[in-house]
């Protein structure tokens, strides 16, 4: 085998000249300029509930079973699989008003989901939800996770609109201790944390932030009384206006072309491009719906895992039962087109990924300049890094609403818009005069529900979980961790798994939690922790697997999140999945320190 790939003449691309210019964009995006604090401060985000009138209680000083935090897709999920293992007494925490999470927070114009409907809506052989399309609009999404907490009881004693404000565990009683912002201080015999990572809007701490005259508000928190219009469009009262978009990620890829189509001047600041493919969207055809048989959703859901996530040295399903562009896309990631696959057969396999990812990159750089008219722009949008670095975004509509010559694009080549004016936008010397901003900067999805000091989780010996994991996760399967116990961590990635749809990771860790709670419930096990040494184990099974992957780099820029992805089980997600799933049957009392009730 030779690890030099054919000449540029013979691929029809030339591979040196695409690496220089993927480190080109990572050294521009590497800078000390590119570090741009995110911040919650701003009016822009608002703690408040637009969706909800608030409702008064008394506290509440009583004791449950469970106490799952959050009421989006991992705590929904969670609290369903505790249900169907006969768990008594649960009690979900939300700050919301309702149940969706991020479904419930965002209700920007165009929102739906970017994975088919019938693997991401979870629980769909349980709930009497069938998705009207194959990608699903938010509202629906949300009805949905109003039919999980109908169809599992989740509203008996949940406490909505409450935020949890520490929690501390109780060595004389084995039990958790948790206060709230309504001055409850319940107790819990478990606790999991399924908070996600898609729930603190962020910011970026810019000069003049504050400053800004006109109106502002973060995508998440959408104004329909200052846009009007709904998450269908209409934005009518934007006809005279002069809007600023900050971020051009998921929540932009959507609502863009609906601003484009109503604002008097739409101008858009881009720091990094993204991915963006066709949707290729469609109604759900009934017939094939209703005569799905028992165990569908599970077996759909990891056939897609199976065919965009498989690991290099396991052979994916040949069936692709998904078969859009997601799964076209990583499949190109991993193979090379039949003809550039025998130019490169005596390559190494990480050179012929690489290559293939090149040729996919290439043709949809190309793609770009066949949509967008203005060749400036149509440069701009293109993204100068490989599958796999970003999250790919699906849309019809997005890159065709540059073409409106109401619409500018500001690409600040990673380094950011510079400062707020009383009167819009500072970038490159340039003032862009704005009367509305809307931040889609994202959020803070680097953080952990346990790492991001949201409150103070109290271990053993006063132990703070956040002191605790300051140098990095340490734990077994990324969910449980030796100091706390009878604390499982459901819906975090590090150490654990990162699935495409997480919907699939987030029902297999709710199950696990589920079943090791059931057993104690059943067993009479007052508290459950996790030797160290099972710790060390898993940790060097992470560095051992991480090791033989082919090293490949794909030209990302650095980033928070990236360094997350990185600590994530190398395996892949399926891998992760079997072996949790024989963990329960073999490692139970070899991994976990019990204490039984007296």
């Amino acid at each position: 085998m030779s690890d030099t790939p054919p000449s540029p003449g013979d691929l029809g691309f030339d591979p040196e000249a695409i690496r220089k210019r993927y480190v080109q964009e990572q050294e521009k995006r590497s800078g000390p300029k590119t570090k741009q604090q995110l911040v919650a401060t701003s009016s822009a985000v608002s703690a408040d509930d637009p969706f909800a009138e608030p409702v008064e209680r008394e506290p509440l000083f009583d004791e449950v079973d469970v106490v799952v935090v959050g009421g989006g897709f991992t705590g929904l999920i969670t609290g369903a699989h505790m249900r169907k293992a006969g768990v008594p007494l649960i009690r979900m925490i939300e700050k919301g008003g309702g149940f969706g999470g991020v479904w419930y927070w965002n209700r920007y114009p165009g929102i739906r989901c970017d994975v088919d409907s019938y693997i991401y809506l979870p629980l769909l052989e349980d709930v009497p939800t069938v998705p009207s399309e194959k990608f699903a609009e938010g509202g629906e999404i949300r009805a949905h996770c109003r039919a999980i907490a109908d169809t599992f009881d989740l509203d008996e004693a949940a406490c909505l609109q409450t935020q949890v404000t520490g929690m501390r565990w109780d060595e004389d009683s084995s039990r958790w201790s948790i206060t709230t912002d309504r001055g409850d201080d319940m107790r819990a015999r478990f606790v999991c944390l399924g908070s996600g990572v898609l729930d603190r809007p962020k910011i970026p701490d810019v000069p003049g932030l504050d400053e800004f005259q006109g109106h502002v508000f973060h995508s998440s928190r959408w104004d329909y009384d200052y846009t009007g219009g709904d998450a269908h469009g209409n934005l009518v009262n934007l006809k005279d206006k002069k809007v600023a978009v900050v971020g051009t990620a998921a929540s932009a890829i959507q609502f863009v072309p609906h601003l484009a189509e109503f604002a008097e001047q739409l101008t858009v600041f881009q720091r990094t491009p993204s991915i963006v493919s066709p949707r290729g969207n469609q109604a759900t055809d009934r017939d094939w719906y209703d005569n799905q048989p028992a165990g569908w959703q599970t077996e759909r859901m990891e056939n897609f895992t199976a065919v965009i996530q498989s690991p290099p040295w396991l052979k994916p399903p040949e069936r692709d039962l998904v078969a859009d562009t997601t799964t076209t896309l990583f499949t190109a990631m991993r193979n090379p087109p039949a003809d550039l696959a025998e130019k490169l057969r005596d390559s190494p396999r990480p050179t012929q990924m690489l290559m293939a990812n090149y040729e996919r990159m290439e043709r949809l750089r190309a793609s770009i300049d066949a949509v967008v008219d203005d060749p400036d722009t149509a440069e701009a949008l293109k993204p100068y890094y490989n599958l796999g670095c970003k999250r790919p975004q699906f849309s019809d509509t997005y890159l065709t609403a540059f073409n409106r010559p109401s619409v500018t694009l500001v690409n600040t080549e990673g380094g950011g818009i510079e400062r707020l004016t009383p009167n819009g936008i500072v970038y490159d010397g340039v003032e862009y005069e704005a009367d509305c901003i809307i931040f889609a900067t994202g959020f803070a999805a680097a953080l952990g529900p346990a790492r991001a000091g949201e409150f103070p989780i109290t271990g053993r010996d006063g132990q703070l979980l956040s002191e605790h994991w300051s140098d990095g996760v340490r734990s077994l399967h990324g969910m449980l961790t030796a100091g706390f116990p009878n604390l499982f961590v459901v819906g975090g990635i590090a150490q654990a798994a990162l699935t495409i749809n997480f919907s699939h990771i987030l029902t297999e860790q709710a199950a696990h939690a589920a079943a090791i709670i059931k057993r104690c419930l059943d067993e009479g096990i007052a508290s459950v922790d996790v030797r160290p040494e099972a710790e060390e184990r898993w940790a060097e099974a992470i560095a051992e697997t991480g090791a033989k992957l082919p090293h490949m780099d794909l030209g990302c820029s650095p980033d928070d999140v990236q360094l997350l992805l990185r600590s994530a089980y190398p395996g892949g997600p399926l891998e992760y999945i079997r072996i949790v799933r024989e963990w329960r049957g073999e490692g139970f009392e070899r991994d976990l320190v019990l204490e039984r009730a007296e």
